[in-house]
């Protein structure tokens, strides 16, 4: 383990609160990830859109195609925050964890 904690009496009970804390992050990290691609895409979307008001009255009376982007783009952006809070959720959760962690590691230090 990091931090010379094998040669530290009964290290086992940090093991479970560590590979949590682990297995966290990455999905937290896997989250944003998707998060990116998810944003990347909404802007792929949008840049299909002339904003102009010209351009978007001719749509409106022709294809309406602007509308359908313009709602496929929201949609990713609305999975994106929903993502985000999932993974602050992760985060916010480790803290606690964290402060458990590094308490025993300082108690089994002083030992």
């Amino acid at each position: 383990m990091p931090g010379g904690l094998e040669s530290a009496p009964a290290p086992a009970d940090l093991l479970g609160e560590r590979h949590r804390i682990i297995a966290d992050d990455r999905q937290s990290a896997g989250l944003q990830t998707l998060i990116a691609r998810l944003l990347r895409r909404a802007l792929d979307l949008l840049a299909r859109v002339d904003l102009a008001p010209a351009a978007l009255r001719a749509d409106l009376r022709n294809e309406r195609t602007a509308p359908a982007y313009l709602y496929s783009a929201s949609e990713l952006l609305d999975r994106a925050a929903d993502l985000r809070a999932e993974s602050a959720t992760l985060v916010h959760d480790n803290e606690r964890r964290r402060r458990v962690f590094r308490a025993r590691v300082r108690e089994l230090r002083s030992a």
